[in-house]
């Protein structure tokens, strides 16, 4: 398991000035400036933080009036922060309200219900495929626990709503009514919408069905049984070998899960559960072009239509020329949500694999298939928002070091967002303190519960020899609801500090900036 994949979500000493308020812009803050509630400052003196950074910036967007601030000036990482920058532009480029559509081709006309051509499921890049609750234009995740895009990296996770399958049968139902019954060519999937983008988070395609994973769920027996495995969405692509024991109640799931290094489609499962709930873990899909074609298949079947082919692999070389589609021969198609839905997504669990989706979406739209190709789209609306370059580095959608950027850089851009007519939209995907994504089992108990929204962002590597945690940057940006109809926007975050191991630190220090926040938020509100 690597570091990774268990900071993914984490998507999710300190100098005192004594000063009441200070009204210069954000852009000429330079030193520390105003007094920090002693709640934060007793979280910043202890022991994890004594050798360790703490920048941040409050400002009134109202009036420019800078509340707190610190190394506002520097630069910091920006780890999963970048979403910011990578959603809101999709937003203002394409639209939150943007929907894209996935097509199925017939590459000859059918004759008698008879397919003898092949038929072509096209990717778009939709990410849910119509799972999620894409039917009724949403784009939900798990709110009772991780979603199972990290069900690898983090404890806890479940299962995503909706059935993931929803979109392919869809899509068979449509094939079926259009009178084909029989299919004697082959099925393909075309992903050429662009060169499979390979990131720190695994490959991005253009086409997704269940998140490109394999579920793996785990329900325990009594104590030192074996335990029952499940795979979800059951699939004829796949095979599992499962070793699981059943550990005691109090133990902590050790689920592995592996290809065979013969036979990549047998996948072998080890370790133990612990007694009384279930466990979830995910194989991580390779081939995206035949886990899709399988699923396909095998929706066309339950539909009623009979495929000829036993193939299990993906012919990409059969398939025709991307421009040779014709649209009398669409036998198919499926809407997405809005790509509001699947942005706030994105921006609530911090999603990486969505986020570089959104960055191919990008490229696409200006006719390229390098999804690095969208990065200049991202560069050139910082710039018109005001964000100099020298303050804002970008290498990716999801916010792989050494992405990073000033405070008063994101700052400025969320100011920028705030006069946008997609803002409400933007806002509405955050993290929300005690209630919602990444910040759901942050300041539960906090009177700021509801009242801190913003994106949280995490770098970090264990040290080889003592598996200690060392943290690149944890840092929360959005705003504080202070009352009254105010809000202050905010970025802070912590470098540099240590933790024994990786499992404490990792929730550690996301509850200690966010309540860090919290106190911000709450001194504040009493003013």
């Amino acid at each position: 398991m690597t570091v990774g994949k268990y900071l993914a979500l984490a998507a999710v000493g300190v100098l005192l000035v004594a000063a009441c308020s200070n009204d210069a812009t954000a852009s000429e803050t330079t030193g520390s400036v105003g007094t920090l509630p002693p709640e934060a400052v007793d979280i910043m003196q202890t022991e994890p933080y004594t050798t360790a950074r703490w920048p941040y910036l409050v400002v009134d967007p109202a009036t420019d009036e800078v509340i707190y601030s610190s190394e506002a000036d520097k630069r910091m990482l920006l780890a999963s922060q970048t979403k910011h920058f990578t959603v809101g532009t999709v937003y203002d480029e394409l639209g939150a309200d943007r929907r894209v559509t996935t097509p199925v081709y017939a590459t000859a006309a059918p004759s008698g219900g008879t397919l003898t051509g092949d038929l072509v499921l096209v990717g778009s890049g939709d990410l849910a495929l119509g799972g999620r609750g894409a039917s009724e234009g949403k784009f939900e995740f798990a709110t009772d626990g991780i979603d199972h895009v990290y069900a690898d990296a983090l404890p806890g996770a479940v299962l995503a709503p909706g059935d993931p399958l929803a979109g392919l049968n869809d899509l068979a139902r449509q094939v079926a009514a259009s009178g084909v019954n029989r299919i004697d060519g082959d099925v393909l999937v075309d992903a050429r919408l662009w060169e499979t983008y390979s990131t720190v988070e695994g490959l991005v395609p253009s086409i997704f069905v269940n998140d490109n994973l394999v579920d793996i769920q785990a329900s325990p027996g009594s104590p030192g049984e074996p335990a029952s495995i499940e795979m979800l969405p059951g699939n004829g692509l796949f095979t599992l070998d499962a070793q699981v024991t059943t550990g005691a109640a109090d133990s902590d799931s050790t689920l592995a899960v592996e290809a065979d290094a013969v036979d990549p489609t047998l996948i072998r499962v080890s370790g133990s559960v612990p007694a009384g709930k279930t466990s979830l873990t995910v194989f991580r899909i390779t081939d995206a072009e035949s886990w899709a074609r399988q699923l396909f298949v095998e929706a066309l079947q339950r539909n009623g239509v009979t495929v000829s082919s036993t193939s299990r692999v993906n012919d990409a070389a059969s398939l025709p020329a991307s421009d040779g589609y014709q649209d009398a021969l669409r036998l198919a198609s499926l809407e997405s949500a809005p790509l509001g839905e699947s942005g706030g997504m994105i921006l609530a669990t911090s999603y990486n694999t969505g986020a570089n989706t959104f960055l191919c979406l990008l490229a696409v739209e200006l006719g390229s298939d390098n999804c690095e190709d969208g990065l200049p789209t991202v560069r050139a609306l910082a710039d018109e928002a005001g964000v100099p370059a020298t303050d804002l580095v970008i290498t990716d959608g999801q916010g792989g070091d050494p992405s990073s950027a000033t405070p008063q850089a994101i700052i400025t851009w969320l100011k920028w967002v705030d006069e946008q007519p997609w803002a409400d939209t933007f806002w509405a995907g955050q993290p929300i303190l005690g209630e919602r994504g990444s910040l759901v089992g942050v300041g539960v108990d906090s009177p700021a519960k509801g009242l801190v929204v913003g994106k949280t962002g995490t770098s970090a590597d264990v040290e080889p020899v003592t598996e200690r945690l060392f943290i690149n940057l944890q840092a929360l940006s959005g705003y504080f609801d202070v009352g009254d109809g105010r809000r202050l926007l905010f970025v802070v975050g912590v470098m540099g500090a240590v933790f024994p191991d990786l499992p404490r630190g990792v929730f550690q220090v996301g509850d200690d900036v966010g309540m860090v926040a919290a106190a911000m938020q709450q001194a504040q509100a009493a003013e």
